[in-house]
């Protein structure tokens, strides 16, 4: 057994959803040695190895690993906050003990980050697409949850530049963008 417990230090709220929660928990024992092997199990983790953080993505949630402790972002609640806790707890213990059988991926695996997409989105947070912000409509673009063309102001004149700079974007990483907004961008 790698870890043997968590203990919750800090609950804030979430900054790209307001009325989530943010949790910090400092962990029992130093994990940072079975991070290539979980980066090698979990699909589209980023792991930076000079740093000693892996970051997870479950569902919409954030889960950031680092040798000490660990952050989430866009948690419902402290219940939801445990769940989480004791599920990266058995995944981390579980590899842990079949670390012989897997080969450790020391890549970063670098992704599209939702702040990436934030820094291209008009940054007015004006609602319109539904979301209290123009980050949190920027993790519901990297899940495929949301289409680029909910966000309204993105599609004005002035904002053109940012508009096809983050169209080639999203299509380089692989995210869904209709043909017709690629296709108008050309000219």
């Amino acid at each position: 057994m790698l870890l043997h417990s968590y203990k919750i230090t800090r609950i804030l709220p979430c900054i790209a959803e307001p009325e989530k929660i943010r949790v910090i928990a400092e962990v029992s024992d130093e994990i940072h040695e079975i991070f290539p092997y979980l980066n090698a199990i979990i699909k589209g983790c980023i792991y930076n190895h000079p740093a000693l953080t892996l970051t997870i993505r479950n569902e919409e949630k954030l889960i950031t690993l680092h040798a000490n402790h660990v952050t989430m972002t866009l948690i419902e609640d402290e219940k939801e906050a445990e769940e989480v806790l004791n599920w990266l707890k058995d995944l981390i213990n579980q590899t842990y003990q079949k670390k012989d059988q897997i080969e450790p991926n020391y890549s970063s695996g670098d992704q599209l980050k939702p702040s990436d997409i934030q820094k291209l989105l008009p940054g007015i947070n004006c609602k319109e697409c539904g979301f209290r912000s123009c980050l949190a409509f920027a993790f519901k673009l990297v899940d495929e949850k949301i289409e680029i063309d909910k966000c309204l102001p993105l599609f004005l004149g002035q904002y053109q530049a940012k508009r096809k700079v983050l169209l080639e974007t999203l299509k380089n990483a692989g995210l869904k963008v209709p043909s017709e907004f690629l296709e108008s961008e050309k000219s």
